[in-house]
């Protein structure tokens, strides 16, 4: 079942949970509140953004594989984001972001002085 975009004076809009709907089966990238990422094939979502996912992998922020999961229940209320383009999302090394950090925070000193 596929949700129809409503229409307001002209201009075609879905609610959120519509769009999240219409990926139903289709993988998914999704992080936690407490950090945790999972990737995995969407299978159903409720009213509350309950996920019910397949083939699900826990992974690390630098996209490693934690462990193998199947089928898993993410409650609605822990969730940060899901990403609906998983092949999108980049993961840069530690380092790497350590480095922006430092580079970030030299810029702001020397933009004080």
């Amino acid at each position: 079942m596929t949700t129809q975009p409503k229409t307001m004076k002209g201009i075609r809009y879905m609610q959120p949970l519509d769009y999240l709907k219409n990926y139903t089966g289709k993988n998914v990238f999704v992080k936690l509140k407490d950090g945790t990422e999972y990737s995995g094939k969407l299978r159903l979502t409720d009213n509350a953004m309950n996920l019910v996912m397949d083939d699900t992998k826990m992974v690390t922020e630098l996209n490693k594989l934690v462990a193998q999961l199947g089928t898993v229940f993410i409650r609605g209320s822990n969730l940060l984001f899901v990403s609906i383009e998983p092949e999108k999302v980049t993961f840069f090394e530690q380092n790497q972001q350590q480095q922006t950090q430092s580079q970030e925070e030299s810029k702001d000193l020397n933009d004080d002085e």
